[in-house]
């Protein structure tokens, strides 16, 4: 009987004889994707210059609207791919 009181207050006075566990705090910085919707416009489409010529036009003409229009149609794909990575960043 001696020794379960020897014990219960062993275990009792053990148990204040404990310091409080130490909680560590951490500020992470996690960062996530949102997603945000294109603010970009669709370029206006070039008007084609061989489409403006006559048909009784010499083949040099023809040549020359084609050239411009080719140069025209870079310029408009350069746009387009310019707002289409704006958009997919």
């Amino acid at each position: 009987m001696k020794y379960t009181i020897l014990i219960f207050f062993i275990m009792l006075f053990s148990g204040c004889s404990t310091t409080d566990p130490v909680i560590n705090s951490k500020i992470q910085q996690v960062d996530v994707p949102i997603t945000v919707p294109c603010k970009a416009t669709m370029p206006p489409e070039p008007e084609s210059n061989f489409d403006k010529l006559s048909p009784d036009q010499d083949i040099f003409e023809k040549a020359k609207a084609l050239l411009a229009d080719r140069k025209l149609s870079q310029g408009y794909e350069a746009e387009l791919i310019a707002a289409l990575k704006s958009c997919i960043k």
